[in-house]
């Protein structure tokens, strides 16, 4: 795994839980062509919708998106790029993804709200306990140009 000076088809950002005994510390969202034209159809659906006042946001089942929490012995340096930014574009091996440590809840019920603004979160939620994980809020925009 390396940092990428160009937008690349992974983005790793801050993520978090309400879980007073599981993990989250991060996300990597899998931004694929088709990824970035359904958020472009979504931002389009922003733009009917943002003068009701009374909607908060969209809701969209999504998941291109796995949780991830920090570990010493797996790529330590994740905690140490995500303290200097929330969000960073990064290259893959092929066996990188597996190696990451995942929370311990079942995850379940992946969604992606994206707000009237454009912007958007990822979440999801422990099948057994109902504990929410989710990531920073970020902009649709800036990743499907």
């Amino acid at each position: 795994m390396k940092i990428s000076t160009i937008p690349t088809e992974y983005l790793l950002i801050k993520a978090m839980t309400d879980s007073e005994w599981d993990t989250c510390n991060f996300a990597i969202i899998h931004i694929t062509e088709d990824w970035k034209q359904t958020q472009k159809e979504r931002l389009k659906v922003t733009k009917i919708v943002e003068n009701d006042n009374y909607l908060k946001w969209l809701n969209y089942a999504d998941t291109n998106i796995e949780f991830f929490r920090f570990s010493s012995e797996q790529y330590p340096h994740i905690e140490q790029w995500l303290s200097e930014n929330s969000r960073i574009y990064i290259d893959l091996e092929s066996d990188d993804l597996r190696n990451l440590f995942q929370p311990d809840n079942n995850l379940h019920c992946y969604q992606m709200q994206v707000y009237k603004n454009g912007n958007a979160i990822y979440n999801a939620f422990g099948k057994h306990t109902g504990e929410e994980f989710w990531t920073e809020e970020f902009s649709l925009e800036t990743l499907t140009m």
